[in-house]
């Protein structure tokens, strides 16, 4: 690539982000809502050297619009959400928020010939190389590109302490609605409650009664845990495999299939995943940790600011089972546990407890991890038949979950990303459960009468290779290995 010239004016940016001490301001302090709580505590567990896999990128086109524009439009997201003017510090031992004012935006100007369109998708992955501190300093950073005098894209860095997936798409719609039209009193109307207000709300009386109903259902699932795993200790890390399956005909199946049974496409495939699991640990009960976006009442949709938690959800698992059944209690077993999907995660640890009269940590609460990302409005196409991919990550992540299921879909394809403890799962079961997902949507559409035993009884039956390849890659040697 050509030699960078990056340039810093101010007072667009008041400190470059990398070696600089964040520049204390005044400031409101205040506690953190259950949404910063789960968050803070979720990313403290990861190991020292995985913290930047908090981070989540952004890659912005701004090509057409002047950099007065630009600025004017992240000054005005700037005032108007409090995160992006947020540090976390610990004060007897927890972690709270402040909340900075006379600050400007951490955004590094930067001159450059670019050469590709894969520059910006480059600059965007150096980012969040990146880790944010736990505490100390804002907890986002970007970098505006130019070429030739003009605005070209804006790569954005996002720490999960402070964002989620949900926030960084809403924060887009903001700024593409006020480059289009700063004035637009419509695109004001958006901001949602500041976590603040978000704290002050959950910590109140109606806020008390909604955790204590959240405690009853912890209490519940936690007199019958199912199948327990070995979990890892905050910190730690341990080898963990993954695999993702990709394919267009998974997202028309699960849809198709999802339609004809009255549930949504997450709840068909977390009941396929849950009969997978069962198979490999022959377990007639299971309990997922289903992800939460807790964005339900209509004056949270548009909040910017970490609000995901997840909820366990339990389902046993029966081989003689209609698989349309299944799905069914599936679906409505997550729609009764998202209403206590919004907890204090302190008071559900110390509910919990353990042997040694402490809470439990992070991991050992949420052993098996399914979380559904549905990243645009393209609808699955059943007429796609393009070939199903399944790769392998070279490096997965060493910590965290026994058991990780990350779905994603966009572009009418889903991705389903399996990553498990090689110990508890090999890997030859963990491509066993994505088969199992691949012809159980395929079943749920054409026979959802069939029991769940016919999935395992049907481990031979080949699929197109639109659902699933029929040459499967092996797993990294060291990883097999291991």
């Amino acid at each position: 690539m050509p030699a960078e010239a990056p340039f810093i004016e101010a007072p667009f940016i008041e400190a470059p982000f990398v070696g600089t001490p964040f520049v204390e301001a005044p400031f409101v302090e205040s506690r953190l809502s259950f949404g910063q709580l789960y968050s803070w505590r979720e990313v403290d567990s990861y190991p020292t050297g995985w913290k930047s896999e908090a981070n989540l990128p952004a890659t912005w086109d701004v090509r057409g619009f002047s950099r007065d524009r630009i600025e004017g439009a992240l000054g005005k997201l700037f005032d108007w959400h409090e995160l992006l003017r947020t540090t976390y510090h610990l004060r007897d031992g927890m972690p709270v928020q402040r909340v900075h004012e006379d600050l400007t935006p951490p955004i590094e100007r930067v001159r450059r010939i670019i050469t590709s369109r894969r520059d910006a998708e480059r600059t965007t992955a150096e980012l969040i190389a990146i880790p944010f501190p736990m505490t100390g300093g804002l907890c986002w950073r970007g970098q505006l590109v130019s070429w030739g005098g003009k605005p070209v894209f804006l790569s954005l860095s996002f720490s999960h302490l402070i964002f989620d997936v949900w926030s960084v798409q809403e924060l887009h719609t903001q700024f593409r609605g006020l480059l289009a039209d700063p004035d637009d009193p419509a695109i004001a109307r958006r901001v949602g409650p500041s976590p603040r207000q978000l704290a002050d709300e959950q910590r109140s009386e109606a806020g008390e009664r909604r955790q204590q109903s959240a405690e009853g259902y912890w209490q519940r699932m936690l007199a019958e845990p199912g199948i327990q795993l070995p979990v890892l200790p905050a910190g730690t890390e341990r080898n963990r495999i993954q695999a993702t399956l990709t394919s267009a005909q998974l997202s028309a199946q699960t849809a198709g299939a999802a339609r004809a049974l009255g549930v949504t496409p997450p709840a068909v495939l977390a009941a396929l995943v849950a009969a997978g699991l069962s198979r490999q640990l022959a377990a007639d009960r299971v309990v997922l940790s289903l992800m939460s976006s807790n964005r339900f009442a209509p004056e949270h949709r548009h909040v910017v600011g970490t609000m995901n938690q997840l909820i366990p959800v339990a389902v046993n698992v029966e081989a003689g089972e209609p698989l349309g059944e299944l799905i069914k209690r599936l679906h409505w077993a997550g729609a009764k546990a998202y209403r206590y999907s919004c907890y204090d995660l302190d008071r559900i640890a110390a509910l919990a407890g353990s042997a040694d009269g402490t809470g439990r940590g992070f991991n050992d609460l949420f052993q098996c991890w399914f979380n559904y990302l549905q990243l645009d409005d393209q609808p699955a196409d059943r007429a796609d038949r393009r070939p199903a991919e399944l790769v392998w990550t070279p490096q997965a992540r060493q910590y965290g979950q026994p058991f990780d299921v990350r779905v994603t879909a966009r572009d009418g394809r889903t991705s389903l990303a399996l990553r498990v403890d090689p110990e508890v799962i090999p890997a030859g079961g963990l491509l066993d459960i994505l088969r199992l997902v691949a012809t159980g949507v395929r079943q749920a559409v054409v026979d959802p009468r069939a029991g769940v035993s016919s999935l395992w009884s049907g481990h031979g039956v080949e699929l197109p290779t639109s659902l699933f390849p029929r040459r499967l890659p092996a797993p990294p040697a060291s990883k097999a290995a291991a």
